[in-house]
């Protein structure tokens, strides 16, 4: 009798050997010039490093929004593409970009209910977990929008119309969240709530996030794992694991063991204008 060979599940996003040209002669520029990266499901991964480095060419590598030269990218065993298709990857740009003729709940609502085709092909990926359908009301309260529900775009602040493009991408429980500097737009103190908020949904969730940001404090507050890309052409040149226990209150940021990662960080990001080989840091 004959044992059936055991399934394996490849729990990483990976990208191996990724090149991303642009543009050819004289005006190619090359945005990123052998990417390796692991990530491992669950956790909450930083990309930080000089501006026009490749850091959100990388997140579209794994959003499939881009194709690398050379290379590839997979998420959770299947292509990127495939994993945008089954809509594994829940994307939060810059810009909340709200529909402005529907109300903030039927805006976090939508995504859900469209594309249903795509639900039945995330379930056939290995590793999925399947969850309930999220209570989009309770998210919604959970950032402070409870009172905004039926209230159009137009008539939010910044702050309260990022909330609501987070509450819509976790809405779809993707397994894979990209984030491209969400909050860059906002004031210091908008900025730091919602991290908070975002943090309380991620340990609710246990959604992988990449997160592109240019701050040191955001970065090590949020993340599991900082990677620092060098200036163009884009490598990563550091991984730093953040060695601080969770949840991170608002408190930690005046800590020295808080400081002690920033410096860390901060000491990398001097020498990412320079090329070198990957360096591992931790505590």
């Amino acid at each position: 009798m004959t044992q059936a060979a055991s399934t394996v599940v490849d729990d990483n996003i990976s990208i191996r050997g990724a090149v991303k040209i642009y543009g050819s002669g004289p005006t190619q520029q090359v945005a990123l010039n052998g990417i390796d990266v692991e990530i491992p499901r669950g956790r909450f991964v930083s990309l930080i490093g000089p501006s026009g480095c490749g850091k959100s060419t990388l997140l579209r590598l794994i959003a499939g929004l881009e194709t690398a030269d050379q290379g590839e990218a997979s998420v959770f065993g299947v292509t990127s593409e495939a994993a945008c298709a089954a809509k594994m990857i829940g994307l939060v740009p810059q810009a909340p970009a709200l529909l402005p003729w529907l109300s903030v709940l039927q805006n976090v609502s939508l995504p859900g209910r469209v594309n249903r085709g795509a639900d039945r092909r995330r379930k056939r990926i290995g590793g999925h977990q399947e969850k309930a359908a999220p209570d989009m009301t309770e998210l919604l309260r959970m950032v402070g929008l409870g009172d905004a529900m039926d209230k159009l775009p137009a008539q939010l602040s910044g702050g309260m119309q990022q909330r609501a493009a987070i509450v819509r991408a976790f809405g779809v429980q993707p397994d894979v969240l990209l984030m491209d500097e969400p909050f860059s737009a906002l004031d210091e103190f908008t900025r730091e709530a919602i991290q908070g908020q975002l943090l309380d949904i991620w340990d609710e969730q246990n959604t992988t996030v990449v997160f592109v940001t240019h701050s040191v404090t955001e970065a090590v507050r949020l993340s599991d794992t900082v990677l620092v890309m060098s200036a163009r052409p884009g490598r990563i040149t550091a991984s730093v694991d953040i060695e601080l226990e969770r949840p991170r209150s608002q408190a930690m940021l005046g800590t020295p063991e808080f400081h002690h990662f920033e410096d860390l960080i901060r000491g990398h990001l001097q020498s990412a204008w320079h090329e070198g080989p990957l360096t591992t840091s931790a505590a």
